[in-house]
């Protein structure tokens, strides 16, 4: 079973694990290079085992999946002893955290902290979680729960807790082919493409666009396209949608990058008559602009950032920006060395395959 969205998923985030650009940059995890991970203390004399199988003090056992020096995913397992039932609960209230401590999931969450780069900032909140009766419950039959870009995967089977940590990749398939991109430098049979959910009134979004963003594309490798994908959050920020209509009006006169780039760099059309800055943007960036007006008038644009809104729905995002380095979710948007790191990971571990007797999605 896996969810994702629950209110499993909602109790485990509201403890403050993996909510984008608060923990900040996890250094050793799964994703990232393996040697950093075993350089642990926690592996400090860890005996090996078979296959990739490191033994560590109170039974557990670890086995790291690696690849060309990447951690793909790693698998913690523990004798378990199911918890003693808990009394029904009376109508209306609830039974969250009233599961009582168990060392086993201790053990394995502090593994799985480290797994993640988190460390305790992930392994107390997790360890609260796998406590719950209601989650405890649900062990024997398994479950899976995504937290921003990790999946963990949970199930007991034979007196033995094993939870998996691992880095889900989107097929490919779910991204829709856009024109508001940076194409790679050089042509590759196997690209990278890195995708950028975005919103223009997004303080934060401006943040990755003036910071991360200049940074990344200095050391870019060439073969990597770089692509802007609409998420207008509407509820939130009305001219998100105006602003980017008029992007797409840009993007229809070959213009979008520099004009993406002057609404983000100009922000006074959020404080005047926004229509207006749009137009002096235009020609500042050398626009015909009587064609955007009459493209921006006619809402020329709104096709687009609408298949861009409902993509990210798809996906089910929830917040900008959002970057994705092929079908791997980036845990921080903000850490440029963390984009390249996730781009030499997804050269390593490939796309998902795209049998052709499948038809592509619409």
């Amino acid at each position: 079973m896996t969810f994702r969205s629950t209110r499993w998923l909602a109790a485990l985030l509201a403890s403050g694990v993996m909510a984008s650009g608060v923990l900040g940059a996890a250094q050793a995890q799964v994703g990232g290079q393996a040697a950093p991970v075993l350089s642990n203390a926690l592996f400090g004399g860890a005996a090996r085992g078979p296959a990739g199988t490191y033994l560590l003090p109170g039974g557990v056992s670890v086995l790291l999946s690696q690849n060309q020096g990447f951690l793909m995913s790693g698998t913690v397992q523990v004798k378990y002893t199911a918890p003693a039932a808990q009394p029904a609960a009376a109508p209306g209230t609830s039974t969250q955290g009233s599961g009582g401590p168990n060392s086993a999931v201790a053990r394995v969450a502090q593994v799985i902290g480290v797994l993640s780069g988190y460390g305790e900032e992930l392994a107390g909140p997790l360890e609260a979680f796998l406590n719950r009766p209601d989650v405890a419950a649900q062990l024997a039959q398994g479950f899976s729960v995504g937290a921003e870009e990790y999946l963990l995967s949970a199930k007991t089977e034979g007196g033995v807790l094993k939870v998996t940590l691992s880095l889900p990749q989107v097929d490919a398939r779910a991204f829709q082919a856009v024109k508001t991109l940076r194409p790679a430098r050089t042509p590759s049979a196997r690209p990278v493409v890195v995708r950028v959910y975005s919103d223009f009134q997004c303080p934060y979004c401006q943040k990755f666009e003036t910071e991360t963003l200049p940074t990344l594309l200095a050391k870019l490798p060439d073969d990597v396209s770089v692509e802007f994908h609409h998420f207008p959050l509407e509820q939130i920020h009305p001219l998100a949608r105006p602003s980017a209509e008029a992007s797409e009006c840009a993007s229809q006169q070959g213009k979008f990058w520099a004009y993406k780039d002057a609404l983000f760099t100009d922000r006074s059309w959020l404080a005047s008559n926004p229509q207006e800055v749009f137009v002096r943007l235009a020609g500042k960036v050398g626009l015909n602009v009587a064609a955007f007006q009459k493209c921006v008038e006619s809402r020329a644009g709104k096709a687009a950032v609408d298949a861009g809104l409902q993509e990210a729905l798809r996906l089910n995002l929830n917040g900008t920006p959002t970057v994705f380095v092929n079908g791997f979710r980036a845990g921080n948007a903000y850490d440029a060395n963390g984009l390249l790191n996730l781009i030499a990971f997804a050269r390593v571990a490939g796309t998902l395959p795209t049998p052709a007797a499948t038809p592509a999605r619409p």
